[in-house]
């Protein structure tokens, strides 16, 4: 029986998707079962998956549930003791994630994380989620290039979720919904947030629960990324380019996670110490949210998700 399951949720990606899957193609069956989630493509995605992987667990959504809606339906139907979540966009390193598996013989990881690159470099994607004085998760080593600086085993907060490795175990334990079912859709990535931070959120409730995610310096695989940190601040210096950022659906959701992942995770303890910093943050998308009003919108909607937020603080 296999011991991991290697799960992509697609959405219109099949440009993507034709190397993300040729990747996998010669993967044994004994050594990982395959799953792909499509939500609600209008593309080829599902016919490219299944011409490339005749024996991977199509699942074809009406609707687009989102990232986090679509890993929790593949969650539900796992049945490996290890789950490998990726990204369209990301071609994996299989001896690579063969060799970060041996990370879980610590009994208490949780999530591993290994060196993703941006495609066709040796420039970091990520190194792993570490978190910020404000509370804010972000990518450890993102567009730097390797120099060595990440070639020690270490602890991360959390693993990114373009490419990270998770114990089910785990999965099942911070998960609201405890009695899993092919049709209880278990609230492992937290479907009010549809995408971005959502791998944060978890990380924070798995170490809220005592579980460790693991960084080792092993390559894991490429993404296609197009957005990242440039210039002042990861914003750019160009008001053409601050103001494309602003208008993105990325810092819409980012800004509305953000808050709701403080409000369901952060100890009194933590709010005291990072109060300052997690102002100043609010602060600056407060002043952009004046040069680009249709941002309210977004305050509007993270002060009312606070209710449904406290209500899942364990």
């Amino acid at each position: 029986m296999a011991q991991l399951t290697i799960q992509i949720v697609g959405f219109n990606g099949e440009e993507h998707l034709q190397r993300a899957v040729a990747a996998l193609r010669n993967i044994p069956p004994a050594e990982a079962d395959v799953r792909y989630i499509d939500n609600a493509s209008t593309d080829s995605s599902v016919e490219v998956v299944r011409s490339a992987l005749p024996r991977a667990d199509i699942i074809t959504r009406a609707v687009n549930t989102g990232y986090a809606g679509g890993h929790n339906i593949g969650f539900a139907l796992c049945r490996t003791p290890f789950v490998l979540v990726h990204d369209q966009d990301v071609v994996i390193e299989w001896p690579g994630i063969k060799q970060l598996l041996e990370a879980f013989r610590d009994e208490r990881v949780a999530a591993v994380q290994g060196k993703l690159y941006r495609s066709e470099s040796k420039v970091f994607d990520t190194a792993g989620i570490v978190q910020t004085l404000s509370l804010n998760g972000v990518d450890r080593g993102a567009i730097e290039e390797d120099r060595g600086q990440f070639d020690n085993e270490d602890e991360v907060f959390a693993a990114q979720g373009a490419c990270a490795l998770y114990r089910m175990d785990a999965l099942r334990e911070v998960a609201q919904t405890k009695e899993w079912t092919e049709t209880e859709i278990p609230d492992v990535f937290d479907e009010d947030f549809f995408a971005y931070k959502e791998e944060v959120d978890l990380g924070w409730r798995l170490r809220n629960e005592g579980w460790r995610a693991a960084y080792r310096p092993i390559v894991a695989g490429y993404h296609a990324r197009t957005l990242g940190k440039r210039g002042f601040l990861g914003w750019g210096f160009t008001p053409s380019v601050i103001r494309a950022r602003v208008r993105s659906p990325r810092t819409r959701y980012s800004l509305r996670n953000y808050c709701w992942m403080i409000a369901k995770n952060a100890s009194a303890g933590q709010l005291a110490f990072h109060s300052p910093f997690i102002v100043a943050r609010l602060l600056v998308f407060f002043v952009l949210t004046l040069l680009y009003p249709p941002l309210f919108s977004v305050w509007r909607e993270a002060w009312q998700g606070i209710p449904r937020m406290l209500a899942k603080r364990v």
